[in-house]
């Protein structure tokens, strides 16, 4: 799971991408200390929102 700097967990913003929200609305990379692990989380949830129908 990705921090921010200070080291709280994004668990909002990773809700917000699975939900839809669009990566760059939901996660501000310049907060995170790994940015390579939200690339990630946006990768899945892109895979995952592609199987949804509705």
């Amino acid at each position: 799971m990705p921090h921010t700097r200070t080291g709280k967990r994004l668990e909002v913003p990773l809700k917000k991408l699975f939900q839809g929200v669009d990566p760059a609305k939901a996660v501000n990379p310049g907060a995170v200390d790994d940015a390579s692990l939200v690339d990630h989380y946006v990768q899945l949830a892109q895979q995952r929102g592609s199987g949804r129908t509705g």
